[in-house]
């Protein structure tokens, strides 16, 4: 061989073994190109963490006693990113290509599952119903506000992550899902096999239907009082409730009760376009980042109702449910003093996550990138550390509360309301209420069984037949309080 080509031979592999050990980081561990990184701007306070990934990712793949699938691979990898975002903060998260299809569907208010709303309780670290979507499977099955979600289909959801539950909840329409239930307050435990179905939820709801089964703004027609509850934030929130305010105004209402319990909250976009509905000027909300400048909204005049020769007196009802996009609304009110809040302090969440485009845009990052500043300039977050003394979430105006057993009446009232139900249903909550009503007793020796028993007795219909069989009128006395509110507001604005 002549001695131009050997050298070239010999250059060629002394290249090759060089550019072999540096891109494997040397020989213990292996790290392949990760060494390049080093070469981008910012990269080397962010090389060892990446590294150290890599590094515990080769290791399993070499040495773990199994060899991973590519899709146990790829669990993996999106556990590791999950407890890393969840670290910062419960509300930043990954979503991986089937969790974000699923979050659109939820957007455009329709998607395939059994329609719970749910949020990992801070204090129990449990997952917890916020609020079965009214009219779905989860909803006519009796799930409640406050119960607690253990077991889908026999695998307890201390061992999945949030997403997990959400993923394995939803599904295709006409699959089913079965759910363990803890009930709140009592701690009775019940299986329920569920039909997913595709769930259109309706945003904008009323206290009562009308005989063509439409909702009934005008609650009280003698005082010509509305009503509007708004459940969520969606995509189709807004024109609902555009109609509802124009059937409103033609009906010539005099006062109006906006009711934000057990609303968890939803978009920013869609809570400012609302709070604008209701004022012609002033800041509606202050967006505060590290990365980019403070964002203010301001109510814009055009397109406001119940303004000028129309303007009537306004209230708004929370409770501890009420979240996010539920307390921009309510604080926006407030501190313009263009309603006043009755109810129990909400929930106190603050903060803004941005949805970040990842894999070509499959995926999503979630992440929190602001706060909320009240118009008051204060504050709505709850933080960690936050004291029942300091400023966070909505403090209402008036407040009022109903005890669990209220709860427990008003919810059941309420569903009762929206929906035509069957009797297993109130074979059901007749079983609830006996719970509810012996559950105290259960401290006392000797009493344990026997209520038990009574409240299998009680959901068999072997117990209390006309009990279960007649329904007591009920009346909301938080929406009572808020109607009687009106009137007298009403009557000052008369003599005056």
């Amino acid at each position: 061989m002549p001695r131009k080509n050997l050298a070239w031979v010999i250059v060629c592999i002394a290249v090759t073994v060089f550019v072999w050990t540096a891109a494997r980081g040397g020989l213990i561990p292996p790290r392949g190109p990760m060494q390049f990184l080093k070469e981008f701007y910012s990269a080397d306070k962010d090389y060892d963490n990446l590294a150290l990934m890599i590094d515990v990712m080769q290791y399993v793949d070499m040495n773990y006693v199994k060899t991973l699938k590519p899709e146990e691979r790829r669990k993996f990898i999106e556990a590791a990113i999950q407890a890393g975002l969840r670290s910062l903060d419960p509300n930043s998260s990954f979503m991986n290509p089937q969790e974000y299809s699923l979050f659109k569907k939820q957007a455009e208010g329709k998607f395939g599952g059994v329609g719970v709303q749910i949020v990992v309780n801070r204090e129990t670290k449990r997952v917890t119903v916020i609020s079965p979507i009214l009219g779905s499977p989860a909803f006519r099955a009796g799930i409640k506000p406050g119960d607690e979600i253990e077991t889908i289909n026999g695998e307890k959801i201390s061992e999945l992550n949030d997403d997990d539950v959400v993923g394995r909840i939803a599904g295709a329409p006409g699959t089913t899902v079965t759910l363990t239930i803890r009930r709140r307050g009592t701690g009775r435990r019940m299986e329920l096999t569920l039909t997913r179905e595709e769930i259109h939820t309706e945003a904008i709801l009323g206290d009562v239907r009308d005989t063509q089964q439409k909702w009934d703004f005008l609650a009280d027609k003698e005082n010509r009082l509305g009503y509007v509850r708004i459940t969520s934030f969606g995509n189709n929130a807004l024109d609902e409730l555009t109609q509802a305010f124009k059937t409103l105004e033609n009906e010539k209402v005099q006062g109006l009760v906006v009711d934000l319990r057990n609303n968890p909250g939803g978009s920013l976009d869609v809570s400012v376009k609302m709070a604008d509905m209701l004022l012609n000027e002033g800041e509606i909300v202050r967006v505060e980042g590290r990365t980019h400048d403070t964002r203010i909204h301001v109510a814009q005049q055009e397109g406001t109702f119940f303004a000028g020769e129309r303007k009537i007196p306004i209230v708004v009802l929370i409770n501890e449910n009420s979240a996010s996009a539920s307390e921009i609304l309510a604080s926006a009110l407030q501190d313009h003093k263009r309603a006043t809040i009755i109810g129990e302090r909400s929930f106190g969440k603050g903060s803004v996550q941005r949805l970040y485009p990842i894999e070509s845009g499959a995926s999503r990052l979630r992440l929190t990138t602001s706060t909320y500043i009240r118009p008051s300039g204060k504050n709505i977050h709850k933080f960690p550390d936050s004291k029942e003394n300091d400023d966070w979430g909505v403090i209402p105006d008036i407040e009022a509360k109903l005890s669990p057993a209220e709860e427990l009446d008003w919810l059941l009232a309420r569903r009762d309301r929206d929906i035509l139900r069957d009797e297993e249903i109130n074979r059901l909550e007749m079983a609830e209420k006996t719970a509810v009503l012996m559950g105290p007793m259960s401290i006392y020796p000797g009493i344990s069984g026997t209520m038990h028993l009574f409240t299998g007795l009680a959901e068999l219909n072997l117990t209390l037949p006309n009990l279960i069989r007649t329904s007591k009128p009920y009346q909301d006395k938080i929406l009572d309080k808020a109607f009687e509110y009106l009137r007298n507001q009403i009557k000052k604005g008369k003599t005056t």
